[in-house]
């Protein structure tokens, strides 16, 4: 199994529309991409501009079919994501051992 971890810093002042645009894109990724495990939005507590998407994928293939060949480099964005962005996303990928 995989763990993708996406994360945003977000601009002061727009963490709830973000989080809330995120979630209702992610909504359906279980029942569009199969091999996702489970995913989940998370806000940092002591910082609320930090934001990370994780998602788990039952194999490298898997998480190719939705993030694309360049899925170890190139994150996944949505349209218009600049605009809430401090800065370009960070993207880790992790091995659950």
């Amino acid at each position: 199994m995989l763990t993708r971890v996406s994360e945003a810093l977000v601009k002061p002042g727009r963490e709830q529309e973000f989080v809330e645009r995120v979630r209702d894109l992610v909504r359906t990724f279980p029942e569009t991409y199969d091999g996702l495990i489970g995913h989940e939005v998370l806000v940092d507590l002591q910082e609320p501009q930090r934001v990370q998407y994780v998602s788990h994928w039952r194999d490298e293939q898997a998480l190719q079919n939705y993030a694309g060949p360049g899925w170890r480099t190139d994150p996944v964005t949505f349209p218009d994501e600049d605009e809430y962005l401090q800065q370009p996303l960070t993207l880790r990928h992790f091995r659950v051992v």
